[in-house]
């Protein structure tokens, strides 16, 4: 793929535990359930300086659900990611937290672009999507699940991102349905 955007290179460990602490500079601990539209409409504003978010109509942002300048400290929510997240929709605390993930490790950052293959530590989206999994399902929040569904429940992610952090964490989760028992295992 051709301009490609590479950023500073960042672990997969080193993310976590960036995100661990910014939980922890949150005040959210390492098992508690993160309320993402919650947090950027009403906790972002109030301790980061300069941030703001926008609802736009879907068509300003053509296929993105969400965007993040990083130039400025603004994070763009369409309008249908938006509703989606206020009705509750699994999906979407993983999109917010990815571009979130994006606000605190890109913006006002060097980046470039490069031709060909890029390795995963430099590229800006799989940084985003390992500070999102991180943040939303800290390692010992995951560790502490007997499956897929519980890791479901404690942290609000989707089936699907529920089941990708199982698997970069190497946690061999069994999914079974959350009828089965009150935790879902």
């Amino acid at each position: 793929m051709n301009g490609q955007v590479v950023v500073a290179a960042l672990s997969r460990a080193s993310i976590e535990k960036f995100a661990n602490d910014v939980r922890a500079a949150l005040g959210i601990g390492l098992h508690d359930r993160i309320d993402m539209l919650r947090l950027i409409e009403w906790v972002l504003p109030k301790v980061m300086d300069g941030f703001r978010y926008e609802i736009v109509p879907d068509h300003e942002l053509g296929v993105a659900e969400a965007t993040t300048s990083t130039t400025e400290r603004v994070i763009k929510i369409s309008e249908s990611c938006y509703d989606a997240a206020r009705r509750g929709h699994a999906r979407y605390p993983f999109t917010l937290a990815h571009e979130f993930g994006h606000l605190l490790l890109h913006t006002g950052k060097p980046f470039s672009l490069a031709r060909g293959e890029i390795k995963a530590f430099l590229d800006p989206e799989w940084q985003a999507n390992n500070f999102a999994g991180s943040f939303l399902a800290p390692e010992e929040m995951a560790r502490s699940c007997k499956c897929i569904s519980e890791l479901m429940l404690k942290s609000g992610l989707s089936r699907d991102a529920a089941e990708v952090r199982n698997r970069v964490l190497g946690l061999g989760l069994p999914f079974l349905p959350a009828s089965l028992t009150n935790k879902g295992c």
